[in-house]
């Protein structure tokens, strides 16, 4: 319970701070494409290209994974979380010229990388060793309840005062709640030393690059972001081609939440004990029988609702395992760069998703292709993460 005792606090700030974090964005910002689509009639391989900026601008990842390695990733963190609010303020109030609009969903994924889980997962592993996949777990539900509570919220907001009364709130949420909780309750860890570089020969993080397992996990992170990113992006419409109307999309993206948040719970819980490759396969399937459940369904609401739930179930357990399997196989010393690179090959994968998505979309007037697409994307980074080699030992006591 000593891990617990100590590190209590900073996994609190951590999940009320990654709740609130540029993450919450991916997840709602489905919700804004139906009054944008109206406003400016851009189609929905247009708006694909304008998320897509998001992710271009978060290949940041290694910077700001450089700066929190040399400077704490405490100061680089709260710096992105008021820079983010920041943007959303500016977004809220000024005139719709999709270029300026364009440039500042690029800024948001540029300064809001350092609000992502290179953050909360680099303040969390720090406290824990033996409890470590738990207590990633726990930090990254934040994101998970958040997005559970935030859609049918931001959802009301948009119908009722329209799209710009959206970024407000979620201005609100990185002020009130994010930046306090990275503040006043996160901390850094007690030894400076906690955590680096394992003493086993051959697994250190110098020389990252040219170890296989730096480039398995990034190989198995693009093949889980590619299809979940292109199907949450435009999870909202994907949904109401399904059959579903628009306030029972947000329930969806409530659904895939909720699954995410059980995924991440149950899969931190069982990093802690037994074999991690293991469950990094297992979770990692589990997403394709949500993809054929929406592939070989049609206006069946549960059908729906459970299909995303499945997705979430991975995208949730993708926290617990990337964290994991960094601080397992490298250490803590050069975490943030390692994690960063790693971020940026899940990244590529996320923009390929999101602009594959709305274009597939256009190119056939459904999203079927995809979805079978992205059945062959799980299975490959499932296989993936089964032939990454962890050191038996824990990397201290």
């Amino acid at each position: 319970m000593g891990e617990w005792q100590r590190g209590w606090r900073t996994v609190l700030g951590a999940a009320l701070a990654a709740g609130t974090g540029v993450n919450l964005l991916y997840f709602v910002f489905s919700l804004f494409i139906p009054p944008l689509q109206k406003e400016t009639g851009w189609t929905l391989g247009q708006f694909s290209q304008l998320q897509a900026l998001v992710g271009l601008g978060s290949l940041a990842a290694p910077l700001a994974g450089w700066a929190m390695d040399r400077y704490g990733f405490r100061q680089v963190w709260a710096i992105g979380m008021v820079a983010i609010a920041a943007l959303y303020l500016f977004l809220g109030f000024t005139p719709l010229i999709p270029s300026l609009f364009g440039v500042m969903v690029f800024v948001t994924g540029f300064l809001g990388v350092a609000t992502t889980s290179i953050s909360y997962t680099r303040a969390v592993n720090g406290w824990f060793d033996r409890n470590r996949g738990m207590a990633l777990a726990l930090a990254a539900t934040g994101v998970s309840v958040a997005a559970v509570l935030s859609p049918p919220l931001i959802e009301w907001l948009i119908s009722n005062h329209g799209w710009r009364s959206g970024y407000l709130a979620l201005c609100a949420l990185a002020l009130l709640i994010g930046l306090p909780a990275i503040l006043l309750l996160v901390a850094e860890p007690p030894h400076p030393l906690l955590g680096t570089s394992p003493s086993v020969p051959g697994f250190g993080a110098a020389g990252f690059q040219r170890q296989p397992a730096f480039w398995l996990l990034c190989l198995a992170y693009v093949g889980i972001n590619l299809p979940s990113s292109g199907m949450l992006s435009q999870m909202a419409p994907m949904l109401m081609e399904e059959g579903l109307t628009s306030a029972q999309a947000a329930i969806g993206i409530s659904a895939y939440a909720t699954g995410q948040f059980f995924g991440r719970l149950l899969c931190g819980w069982l990093l802690d004990k037994t074999h991690p490759q293991r469950i990094a396969f297992v979770f990692t399937l589990v997403p394709a029988i949500g993809c054929i459940l929406l592939w070989q369904t049609q206006n069946h609401y549960a059908a729906a609702l459970l299909a995303v739930a499945a997705i979430g179930v991975q995208q949730g357990a993708e926290i617990d395992l990337l964290g994991f399997f960094v601080a397992r196989r490298f250490g803590l010393e050069r975490y943030g760069s390692i994690y960063g690179w790693i971020q940026v090959a899940g990244w590529m994968g996320t923009l390929t998703g999101v602009l594959l998505f709305g274009k597939v979309h256009d190119w056939t007037g459904s999203y079927t292709l995809f979805q079978i697409s992205a059945i062959v994307c799980y299975v490959v980074a499932a296989v993936t993460f089964l032939a990454i080699r962890l050191p038996r030992q824990r990397l201290f006591t």
